[in-house]
């Protein structure tokens, strides 16, 4: 059962992996096409967000771990920092790429207070891998939750079938 476990968290990391990459992608072009159509900055930073599919992942790995028999919240919380250094290189690449092309992309960030904070690219860039630890840290905690949570309700399940079969 452990391999169906690991085999799965390894199908949700590369396809989520793979989501992103494209989301990436997205949202470095993005800004060029809804910005001549008066698309808020921030809705169109929300619409390709590399953290929403980041999320998706968190949810997605601690639930499966949490509700499995054999699920370990370690072995969900390994699967997730490995998805979240992807998701960090991606954000931290289209950065760079943006200082680098000079193209007005969502990676310059959606609010005047990261131009403010970050003068620079560079500068967000390092923000971001400064920050990485931070938001990796709070995203366990959360993962924690969802795992305690699912785990609590798969031991009520546990003892409602026990329950209906006389045991």
């Amino acid at each position: 059962m452990m391999g169906t476990i690991m085999s799965s968290n390894r199908k949700i990391v590369l396809t989520l992996a793979g989501i992103a990459a494209v989301v990436a992608v997205v949202r470095y072009f993005l800004k060029g096409w809804l910005e001549p159509l008066g698309v808020p900055t921030v809705v169109g930073s929300f619409l390709a967000s590399i953290t929403i599919v980041l999320l998706v992942g968190l949810v997605l790995l601690f639930l499966r771990e949490g509700r499995s028999d054999e699920g370990r919240y370690i072995r969900a919380a390994a699967w997730f920092i490995a998805f979240s250094v992807w998701c960090e290189v991606l954000v931290i690449a289209g950065i760079l790429l943006t200082e680098r092309t000079g193209a007005g992309t969502y990676y310059q960030g959606p609010w005047k207070m990261v131009e403010e904070m970050f003068p620079t690219p560079a500068a967000h860039a390092i923000g971001h891998t400064q920050g990485f630890v931070v938001r990796l840290a709070v995203n366990l905690i959360v993962g924690a939750v969802i795992y305690w949570f699912a785990k609590g309700r798969r031991a009520k399940t546990k003892n409602k079938a026990r329950a209906a079969s006389g045991a």
